[in-house]
């Protein structure tokens, strides 16, 4: 059996609290732009949700990890940015969540790395299973666009161990992805070095020890 999990009910990653005004929240959530890596919702889990909510935030917190924290956004949360809009009605105020999908949709077409999460069980072995993939408006200039560049399945006898073992291989996932913010590559300005805010990381001079005393 296969789970595709989604989890619109629990937010991964947090976000700009109720009591934020609009311009705060879109304050809080950062620069589009910088946003490298969509963890993509995959669909509805049943009863699964602590198992998908376990495995979501061990691939975040990975991620995050490797290209910073505003780097790496996940699909759920932009779902539940317009579900509690609709919930609201047209009549309530939604300027907090009108700047969070703002946000989320200009991340999303700015980002070109997609990471997908799922996991299941075949007769008695259960996996999870993580892919990657590249994407672009126009398919045309890289034949790897759109495509998986890498796939791991890491299972066992029952969901805590395949998680384990998934959490001990994610260092091995994807590859092609920056490993360090100095590999994050940054458009510069004229007379301005590319710079992104949290990542950049000032470069030190070797140390020497101090002259002896005499």
């Amino acid at each position: 059996m296969w789970w595709a999990f989604s989890l619109c009910s629990v937010v991964v990653g947090g976000g700009p609290s109720r009591a934020q005004s609009a311009g705060g929240a879109a304050d809080a959530m950062g620069d589009p732009a910088r946003v490298l890596v969509v963890v993509e919702d995959a669909g509805n889990v049943g009863l699964r949700i602590a198992d998908a909510q376990s495995v979501h935030e061990a691939v975040i917190t990975h991620l995050r990890k490797q290209l910073g924290n505003d780097a790496v956004i996940y699909e759920g949360s932009r779902k539940n940015a317009a579900a509690m809009k609709k919930m609201l009605g047209s009549s309530s105020e939604t300027q907090i969540q009108d700047s969070q999908l703002a946000y989320y949709d200009a991340a999303m077409k700015a980002a070109p790395w997609r990471v997908k999460a799922r996991f299941g069980q075949k007769k008695s072995e259960h996996f999870v299973l993580l892919t990657c993939r590249k994407v672009g408006s126009d398919k045309n200039v890289d034949k790897n666009l759109d495509k998986n560049l890498d796939e791991k399945r890491f299972v066992g006898k029952n969901f805590s161990i395949a998680k384990d073992a998934m959490v001990k291989g994610l260092a091995e996932f994807c590859l092609l992805l920056p490993t360090t913010a100095t590999q994050i590559p940054v458009e510069k300005t004229p007379g301005q070095a590319g710079v992104i805010p949290g990542l950049h990381k000032k470069v030190l001079k070797p140390w020497s020890p101090p002259p002896r005393r005499e």
